[in-house]
């Protein structure tokens, strides 16, 4: 029998990336959350009110081959074109096996449509790693087809050799804020990434942190930074989306490094740092909190108001924070699933019938 999450993707089956002035399609992602949080029966009325928003994929142009790929690489109008070539290559090899050859190549880039290529990317493989169906297939080729077609490359190169001995929190001290007052109000996130290009102080970045032993432990440490992140700059509407991403982008690699080899999977949790710290350069404004109020509801009442609140990224931001709260019991998760739900709420930023901020 299908499941929750199959059956949104075949309801947003032909849907593109993006809609509107370049918001991503966030729908596989929130059914996937809902179904986490244990609210299946929820997804098939939300997916449906949402998908109203959502326009066609984009039309194709030249079809990419193994042979002419790199010169597609970025290509915003391409994206068709590269869903159709993860879709020909998951016909002729398994999914494990094309997350293999590709992390090496996209791993830099996922940044690219505010990391939502990856996003989708990831929920699919974890959906593939339960069980393997058509339709996840299918959505792994459109998560890997937009974060081809959207790569973007921030400033830095990875360094090969000794890397910095800093944790996250600490590595955050080290980042320059790029604008000296406070950030430009984007319409986008994506603008603000883009922006970085002309920053060189950011460039340093990706090399500040050093590295645990296990991959999964810098995720770990990341996210806890973040999560503090969030709670000490949220009280500005404009930087709820962002730093939700900031904690939401590391955490979803926790869906890809088991598929990896070790190198490969280090490669790409400190990309998923240095997205972060992007974050925490275009949009800080404040240190991360040293102490926080823990929420006075448990977790049960937080997924209650996560889901009736509707908002996207109040059901994503929960699922992922309460994910990352099973691994790492530290109650800032909680503090801040619970002020990202309020905080959503008060601005009023998104929902199925809202226009949301990213």
């Amino acid at each position: 029998m299908p499941t929750a999450y199959e059956d949104a993707l075949h309801l947003l089956a032909g849907t593109g990336p993006e809609y509107g002035e370049g918001v991503p399609n966030s729908g596989p992602i929130v059914a996937d959350s809902l179904v986490d949080l244990g609210r299946p029966h929820l997804v098939n009325d939300w997916i449906k009110e949402y998908s109203q928003r959502l326009e066609a994929l984009p039309a194709t142009a030249v079809p990419i081959s193994r042979e002419n790929w790199r010169p597609a690489l970025s290509d915003r109008n391409r994206t068709a074109d590269w869903g159709n070539f993860f879709h020909r290559e998951l016909k002729q090899a398994s999914w494990r096996i094309i997350i293999t050859d590709w992390m090496p190549r996209l791993a830099s880039g996922m940044a690219g449509g505010t990391g939502f290529g990856l996003l989708r990317a990831a929920h699919a493989a974890r959906n593939l790693t339960l069980e393997e169906t058509q339709y996840c297939r299918a959505e792994l080729a459109e998560g890997l087809g937009y974060w081809s077609s959207y790569y973007l490359k921030l400033p830095g190169i990875l360094s090969t050799g000794a890397t910095g001995n800093l944790t996250p929190l600490e590595a955050l001290t080290h980042i320059k804020w790029q604008h000296k007052k406070r950030p430009p109000e984007y319409d986008l996130v994506s603008q603000g990434l883009h922006g970085l290009s002309r920053f060189s102080p950011f460039a340093g970045v990706i090399n500040l942190v050093h590295l645990p032993e296990r991959p999964e432990d810098l995720i770990t440490e990341t996210t806890a930074s973040m999560a503090r992140v969030f709670l000490s700059n949220c009280s500005d509407p404009m930087k709820l989306v962002p730093f939700m991403l900031a904690l939401m982008v590391p955490s979803s690699l926790r869906h890809l490094i088991p598929h990896l080899e070790q190198d490969t999977a280090i490669t790409l949790v400190r990309y998923g740092w240095q997205f972060a710290g992007a974050m925490y350069a275009i949009y800080g404004r404040v240190n991360p909190a040293d102490s926080w109020e823990p929420p006075n509801t448990d977790k049960q009442q937080l997924i209650e108001q996560a889901c009736s609140s509707g908002h996207e990224y109040a059901v994503m931001f929960t699922a992922t924070c309460l994910r990352e709260f099973a691994l790492n019991p530290d109650d800032v998760y909680l503090a801040a699933a619970s002020e990202g739900i309020r905080r959503l709420s008060a601005a009023q930023l998104i929902g199925p019938a809202g226009k949301p901020a990213s």
